[in-house]
């Protein structure tokens, strides 16, 4: 090959590389540096709208409303962020430590908005962007708001900002943050409720003036969920509770559909997006964000007795016409253990109803803590129960082995007396005693329970049931005493019996260190139970105060016509 062509090509190329350097360097070099100085890519960000959450109703209980806020971008407020500090403290009426308070709080990035004026009247933010032009923003921005303050509380949630990882932020520049449940459904039901965040890619001249539009990503709102809870019956359960702590929980004791779940204290849903009384709400000592109806464990005290006598009865210990002699006490060893009254004869039903502690002081005796326990686990009352609530607690079964490796003691016949009374170390949350009364009345059925009902319209509750291994002519039996509690004069919950709703249920008085914890937790109607409740108050003091909620609860409840 000719070496001379060779030298000449190679010669011709390298002269047009040195024209074209040239020519964008020298000749437009002035028109792209000022390009790469003046201009930059902006990502504005619109933040997802919230899908809304109604009852079973379709009353309105948690939804986005418009709030407008205004802005201003960092890169462009250089050298003048006092100045238009004090501007715009001028025309809103926000002192200026306040704007600066939030412009430190929401700062994201030089080129990203920067919310200082929050929650402004629409008027005056329409006024203010005109005053001021390219100097702020005026945005958009969704914010939750709950109709009920504080009755939904533990079963809703609330949301807050948080940081999210999404596969499109480096590629396009949109925004890190976005607004997640932290409790209740917002959390559980949070992938269905978020929606996506949308943005507008357009580039900006140092003036703060549009010159390029390269792109766009549209919001989706999230999806409406819809409760299988009963906002009406809500607010009267949530008002019978009054001035105690505690929880009331109504369920279909055949499906596990939550009528109604409430906690006291309770706290503002509010406050939490409007940032009020937070620390309040942290500091205090009744500790208020505490769902007591899944998050906490208590003794069963009386109400244990259902379980004891299912197993004596499973267990052929005793048929429902066995009887035992109530004293008042029974004389174990070098311990005494009392019953809170002298009963005299009583075989099954009468001990149910007057919730003689004597009579199962002898089942237990007879059962002893194996048998316990393993009825007890039966109806699952060491384990979760399912529901679409988050930090749900299991509750605890103690067995002999337990006690020595947790205590390093053995277990003693005290023990068992203790625990044939719903006493010791069990514990139970309310819940997990709502459905273990539901098996006794929907043939023999543990239940999960749910909370939402439909997403979208489309229906995603899967019943669960499973079969307790147990006789369908024991359970008769047992709830045959069960309804004695409320049917007989001297039955301790009697008082419920002029309702007539033929409700059955079992009291239940729990000792603890301090004031003693109440409990009625029952079915209605007998003959065919559509309803399971359980009424629990914290050191509430005895069994017969959570009966007076309860009829107090469901006198109004019936005069309303919501039953």
């Amino acid at each position: 090959m000719d070496t001379k062509f060779i030298s000449r090509t190679i010669a011709g190329g390298l002269l047009v590389i040195i024209l074209c350097l040239f020519y964008f360097q020298i000749i437009k070099g002035e028109g792209y540096l000022s390009k790469a100085k003046n201009n930059y890519i902006k990502a504005v960000n619109y933040p997802s709208i919230r899908g809304s959450v109604f009852d079973r109703n379709k009353t309105l209980l948690a939804v986005d409303k418009p709030n407008f806020n205004l802005a201003v971008i960092p890169y462009q407020i250089k050298g003048q962020k006092d100045s238009l500090f004090k501007e715009l403290s001028y025309c809103s009426g926000m002192s200026e430590k306040r704007i600066s308070v939030y412009y430190r709080r929401n700062f994201k990035n030089i080129f990203s908005p920067v919310d200082v004026l929050i929650n402004i009247d629409k008027e005056k933010a329409l006024e203010i962007k005109d005053k001021f032009k390219e100097k702020v923003v005026l945005r958009v921005i969704p914010k939750r708001f709950y109709t009920f303050d504080y009755e939904f509380s533990h079963l809703l949630g609330y949301v807050k900002e948080d940081k999210v990882v999404h596969k499109d932020i480096k590629k396009y520049g949109y925004s890190p943050y976005q607004i997640a449940g932290v409790n209740g459904i917002e959390r559980t039901y949070n992938d269905f409720l978020k929606g996506e965040g949308g943005a507008e890619l357009i580039e900006v001249n140092s003036r703060g003036r549009i010159v390029g539009f390269l792109g766009k990503r549209e919001r989706v709102k999230g999806k409406d969920v819809f409760l299988s809870v009963d906002s009406r019956i809500q607010k009267i359960a949530y008002e019978s509770l009054g001035e105690f702590t505690g929880t009331i929980i109504i369920m279909n004791p055949h499906t596990g559909e939550i009528i109604s779940l409430v906690s006291k204290p309770s706290f503002n849903l509010n406050d939490f997006i409007e940032a009020k009384n937070i620390e309040k709400i942290f500091d205090d000592r009744k500790k208020p964000l505490i769902n007591r109806a899944v998050q906490a464990r208590y003794p069963l005290g009386s109400v244990f007795k259902v379980i004891v006598a299912i197993a004596a009865l499973e267990e052929r210990i005793i048929t429902p016409f066995t009887t035992f002699t109530c004293e008042g006490k029974l004389a174990f060893g070098d311990t005494v253990f009392k019953c809170w009254s002298i009963h005299g004869q009583q075989d099954l039903y009468n001990a149910l109803a007057h919730s003689c502690n004597v009579y199962f002081y002898q089942l237990g005796l007879r059962l002893k803590v194996e048998k316990i326990a393993k009825w007890a686990k039966i109806f699952s009352l060491d384990k979760l129960s399912g529901i679409d609530l988050p930090y749900e607690k299991k509750g605890l079964v103690p067995e002999r082995k337990w006690k020595k490796k947790h205590r390093e003691m053995n277990w003693f016949g005290g023990d068992t007396l203790n625990f044939s009374i719903g006493q010791g170390y069990l514990a139970v949350t309310p819940i997990r005693s709502a459905l273990f009364m539901s098996a006794f009345v929907n043939g023999g059925y543990l239940v999960s329970p749910y909370v939402v009902k439909t997403v979208e319209g489309q229906d995603i509750s899967y019943p669960k049931k499973v079969k307790i291994p147990v006789s369908s002519n024991n359970l008769k039996i047992v709830n045959q005493g069960l309804r004695g509690v409320i049917l007989k004069k001297d039955g301790t919950a009697h008082l419920l019996e002029s309702l007539n709703l033929k409700i059955a249920g079992k009291t239940g008085t729990a000792q603890t260190a301090g004031k003693s914890h109440s409990w009625f937790v029952g079915f209605f109607p007998y003959n065919n139970p559509k309803y399971t409740m359980c009424v629990f108050l914290e050191n509430g003091g005895s069994g017969s105060k959570a009966v007076k909620v309860t009829y107090e609860m469901l006198k109004r409840l019936k005069e309303d016509n919501l039953l």
